[in-house]
């Protein structure tokens, strides 16, 4: 397998450039509909435009449709509740509960096919670890009368 070209390179850097100005729209093949285009936007923002693949927007589609989908499923559930009492007046579990955890399980396939769950994106869970405690013990360090910070007004 190939090693990475290193992004400091003209060759990489002239290769991101000409990425970032392609769009990217979702393919034909997977088509989304309007309520769709939010989840779709937040995926697509989650990786360099310059790292996405047909075959990635490919999955990037099916992803937000799930995700859609799941919404629309939570929020029938959330209507009708967890438990439903049949026609015999026995209770059972809402057959919804069952549509979500796959759907879930669905969109956690996705996003790790993609690259964009917790390890993909941060990696293994000691670097994680060491970069968060530094990046308390920087704000515990942080003097908020530094005036060479940018603050809101």
């Amino acid at each position: 397998m190939p090693r990475n070209t290193r992004t400091t390179s003209v060759a990489e850097s002239v290769r991101i450039a000409q990425a970032a100005s392609k769009p990217l729209d979702p393919p034909a093949n997977v088509p989304l509909t309007t309520a769709d285009e939010s989840f779709w936007n937040s995926i697509i923002a989650e990786k360099a435009r310059s790292e996405w693949t047909g075959h990635d927007l490919e999955i990037a589609a099916l992803l937000a449709r799930s995700m859609r989908c799941m919404v629309v499923e939570e929020s029938k559930m959330e209507d009708e509740g967890a438990v439903l009492t049949t026609v015999g007046g026995n209770r059972c579990q809402n057959p919804r509960a069952r549509i979500i955890a796959d759907l879930n399980a669905r969109i956690m396939k996705y996003r790790q096919s993609l690259g964009i769950h917790s390890r993909g994106k941060q990696g293994e869970p000691r670097d994680v670890k060491r970069r968060r405690d530094h990046a308390k013990s920087l704000e515990a360090d942080l003097d908020t009368t530094d005036l060479l910070f940018a603050k809101p007004h």
